[in-house]
């Protein structure tokens, strides 16, 4: 069959019917599959083989960001565009760097899905408003990224308001191994004080819903 076969990823129903709708008016397109749970994702790509997955990176299961690196480690050439409500650089530069070839938050407006689809069914990428460079500077969330479990865990429990001795009865730790910890936090986070690293940790939250906490920095 000929023209570009499309898989549409989002938790979200009735996000699934407005990409679609958008996607089927645009000529050559087919839309063969939609995903709602990060755990189809690569099970769909793998029996279709779309040329352009349209991917939100907030899914239950495997969150969209580790489905990029297993999307293109078994199908390289498949082009993903990012569609997601996360207005951050910080996403960007590291869609970019998983190998996304566009990032789209939804409020964009519709006819940019058009040309955003486009774009990276052509070979192109589709990053407004950044440059090659921009996209692989170094930042907060690669920072964040670096964290190992057990810090991303003390972090996420300190968020919730959980004092020291909390998080150590918690997780069977003494309270002087938490402060190492948060202090070993603080400095690979490059900020100054734990609330700032827990105002990070907070931000990215939604990328350790895994319960394995699998993203790891690549």
């Amino acid at each position: 069959m000929s023209g570009h076969r499309v898989l549409i990823c989002d938790d979200h129903w009735i996000v699934r019917q407005a990409i679609r709708s958008r996607v089927d008016e645009l000529p050559g397109y087919e839309v063969v599959d939609e995903a709602g749970d990060g755990n189809e994702v690569g099970a769909a790509v793998a029996e279709h083989e779309p040329d352009l997955v349209i991917l939100d990176i907030e899914m239950p299961g495997v969150n969209g960001i580790d489905s990029i690196g297993e999307i293109l480690s078994q199908f390289p050439d498949t082009g993903i565009l990012v569609f997601t409500a996360h207005d951050d650089p910080n996403l960007v530069r590291l869609a970019a760097r998983e190998g996304a070839r566009g990032f789209l938050v939804k409020s964009a407006a519709l006819d940019q899905i058009s040309q955003a689809c486009e774009t990276v069914t052509s070979g192109g990428r589709w990053f407004p408003g950044y440059s090659e460079k921009e996209l692989g500077q170094d930042d907060e969330l690669k920072r964040f990224l670096s964290l190992s479990p057990r810090e991303r865990e003390i972090l996420a429990l300190l968020a919730t308001g959980m004092r020291a001795q909390g998080v150590a009865s918690e997780i069977g730790i003494r309270p002087a191994t938490v402060y190492t910890h948060v202090r070993n936090v603080v400095g690979k986070l490059e900020v100054d004080t734990r609330a700032q690293a827990v105002a990070i940790a907070t931000r990215y939250s939604f990328l350790d819903r895994d319960p394995e906490l699998r993203l790891t920095s690549r």
